[in-house]
């Protein structure tokens, strides 16, 4: 799976806007897959099938398969409606995520009671701008079902599903524009519904044996999300310090801001995040809980400079650049709040 594809499927909000420009990347995406042509083979007739026979999916009337693309950690398919492709905006459209990662069941029981979103990572989006609409989980304990709104009802709803399975799961994600849900909510419970999973696919109790504790599992995902918040700004701290030494519209001052006081805020985020790492990522005690507060206040300061950097800096590209790095380093200390609160 390519870094591109994945962050415009799955990203997470820099600063206040919504999942890394999802509307632009996502987009985009789906009309360059709409444009293509149809698929042959397991894909034709309504069916998507796993190349390993792990699961298949029973498409309704409408509905078909544009894209497939394979990688590390599983594989993706995007499946779209005719309405998708008629109208040109690429929705309605469900995208089909096969995650090769045990999860205990107790991980979708979490999710269930996390009315206020307040785990962000969890879901992929903002907390302050979207809300969950709907949360139910089966009596199994292994199929959620999610439906999350924007709230002030612009953009895109998610309505989802979530099915354990003996590798770990099958995401189901649900992709329409804002007030539409309803319109297509059939076809997305009747997809949902026609997931068959192969028999050695199936979540059993060894399956659950495997996975582990939840409050572990919750605990490496986070420390996961901080690790690619940290590899993220260690690439546009890179990228800052080429357009500062090739640009030609810096003056004196403001590459002196970009080689010491940017480089000093930089370098004081990876060692904070690098910290709440190794905190997230072990048992915390509760007289460890005062050093991970210490850690994600030193990320709030350090994105504090970054941004007062940012306004100091008059170049479009440089500016930005630093305008990015002062969001990582914002959604650091946001997952250091968020893992403080995970069950132990």
């Amino acid at each position: 799976m390519t870094k591109a594809f994945q962050e415009a499927h799955f990203p997470y909000p820099e600063g206040t806007t919504i999942m890394r420009k999802l509307l632009t990347a996502f987009l985009c995406l789906i009309l360059a897959a709409c444009a293509g042509t149809s698929t042959s083979g397991d894909d034709s007739g309504g069916t998507l099938a796993a190349p390993d026979g792990s699961f298949s999916l029973k498409l309704p009337a409408g509905w078909s398969v544009q894209q497939r693309a394979g990688g590390e950690g599983g594989r993706l398919s995007v499946l779209a409606h005719k309405d998708a492709v008629a109208t040109g905006k690429g929705y309605p459209t469900l995208i089909v995520r096969e995650v090769l990662d045990p999860t205990p069941q107790g991980v979708l029981d979490f999710m269930s009671k996390d009315k206020n979103l307040d785990f962000s990572e969890l879901w992929s989006v903002s907390p302050q701008k979207y809300r969950l609409q709907q949360a139910l989980l089966d009596d199994t304990s292994k199929v959620l079902t999610y439906w999350l709104v924007p709230r002030d009802g612009q953009d895109l709803e998610y309505y989802s599903a979530v099915v354990l399975t003996g590798f770990g799961r099958v995401e189901m994600i649900g992709v329409a524009e804002a007030g539409t849900v309803p319109r297509y909510m059939k076809d997305f419970n009747a997809i949902f519904a026609g997931l068959n999973l192969g028999d050695k696919a199936r979540f059993t109790p060894s399956s659950a044996a495997t996975a582990g504790d939840a409050g572990a599992y919750l605990r490496k995902t986070y420390a996961q999300a901080l690790a690619r918040e940290r590899d993220g700004l260690k690439r546009q701290a890179a990228e800052t310090s080429s357009w500062a030494a090739s640009a030609s519209g810096l003056t004196v001052q403001e590459k002196g801001f970009l080689a010491d006081a940017y480089v000093r805020a930089v370098d004081k985020s990876l060692t904070a995040c690098a910290g709440l790492i190794d905190s997230v990522s072990r048992y915390q005690r509760p007289e460890a809980s005062g050093e991970a507060q210490r850690l994600w206040e030193h990320l709030d300061e350090a994105a504090t400079a970054l941004e007062t950097i940012q306004l100091n800096i008059g170049e479009r590209q440089s500016r930005g650049s630093v305008g990015k790095s002062a969001a990582r380093v914002r959604r650091m200390a946001q997952l250091g709040r968020e893992a403080a609160k995970l069950p132990q």
